[in-house]
């Protein structure tokens, strides 16, 4: 039962943890199929790594009148949003709140911003976000830990 319990662990900080390298701020990257959960408004670089939470990004064209002085249309401005969502089971140790707590962090909380990177690249940030992590019981022991962020108006 502990060799079970510590691979189980293993295997599921694996999952939660990518390149320690990566920016520290709310953020999903649709090629890498990863994402960033931070904890704290204040100190950003306490965060949770997330891979396989699948975030969908919308981007849209502002349709603008500029016109610039050769007589050409300007490139149009482009607005995203985006929303992720994973859900992963833990053992007690790994889960980063209580059983049966939540944590609602919002850009009211934080200067910084959220960043949606797409499929060819771009990224794109937003200064109106909100995450959500929420912790519930699961089976023998183990905790549901589900993870979300939304971003909207983001720009380039």
């Amino acid at each position: 039962m502990k060799r079970i319990s510590i691979f189980l662990f293993l295997s599921v900080l694996s999952h939660l943890l990518v390149a320690a390298t990566a920016s520290a701020d709310p953020r999903m990257e649709t090629n890498k199929n990863f994402c960033h959960f931070i904890l704290d408004p204040l100190n950003t670089d306490n965060e949770i790594f997330a891979a396989g939470c699948d975030s969908v990004i919308t981007v849209v064209e502002e349709v603008t009148a500029a016109v610039n002085a050769l007589g050409q249309c300007e490139e149009g401005n482009y607005v995203a949003s985006g929303h992720a969502m994973v859900k992963k089971v833990v053992p007690p140790e790994a889960a980063p709140l209580a059983s049966g707590s939540a944590l609602l962090l919002t850009s009211d909380m934080s200067d910084t911003p959220c960043t949606m990177v797409e499929s060819n690249g771009r990224a794109y940030q937003s200064k109106a976000w909100q995450s959500t992590i929420t912790v519930e019981p699961y089976k023998k022991g183990l905790l549901e830990v589900r993870y979300e962020l939304f971003c909207k108006e983001g720009r380039r």
